[in-house]
């Protein structure tokens, strides 16, 4: 038993330990003007991009600018992101009930959906306020990083 304790320990604090190691180094190392894993829906490091972020050399001010952005926006939207969590928690009872009412369950996905083009907007608004802190190459350079679509041909 004190041998479960005692590593059920070391291993919480050895988790506390790399959530600070990775909050330490800041939004300039690697997570920048997007979000992180997890963090709001997002999929990874800046604007959901592949982690061109790190790579941008921002300045401190842009840093303090583009982390007074994330902050406003997690504010903005952690209720919402609460909410979003509870009606897809309903929405999955729903599912796995014994028998599916097809109209409650319609009408509980559009309760997910709306939240989640909430979030969505609140997300792009954000990243339009963060594009505008960048210089013109900044920009570019984060482009080179997106979606295919994105992506500025090179021919």
């Amino acid at each position: 038993m004190k041998t479960r304790i005692w590593t059920a320990g070391l291993f919480a604090l050895g988790l506390a330990g790399a959530a600070a190691a990775a909050f330490a180094q800041g939004p300039g190392a690697g997570y920048g003007p997007g979000y992180g894993p997890g963090m709001m829906g997002g999929r990874g490091p800046g604007f959901g991009y592949g982690g061109g972020v790190a790579a941008l050399d921002l300045s401190s001010e842009q840093r303090e600018k583009i982390a007074a952005i994330q902050e406003e926006n997690r504010r903005k939207n952690w209720d919402a992101m609460g909410q979003l969590r509870s009606e897809q928690f309903k929405l999955g009872q729903m599912y796995n009930a014994d028998k599916i009412d097809s109209a409650a369950v319609a009408e509980q996905q559009k309760k997910v959906d709306e939240l989640r083009r909430q979030l969505l907007k609140s997300r792009l608004d954000a990243r339009n306020q963060v594009a505008a802190i960048l210089t013109p190459e900044q920009r570019k350079h984060l482009r080179q990083f997106g979606p295919w679509w994105l992506r500025e041909d090179d021919e």
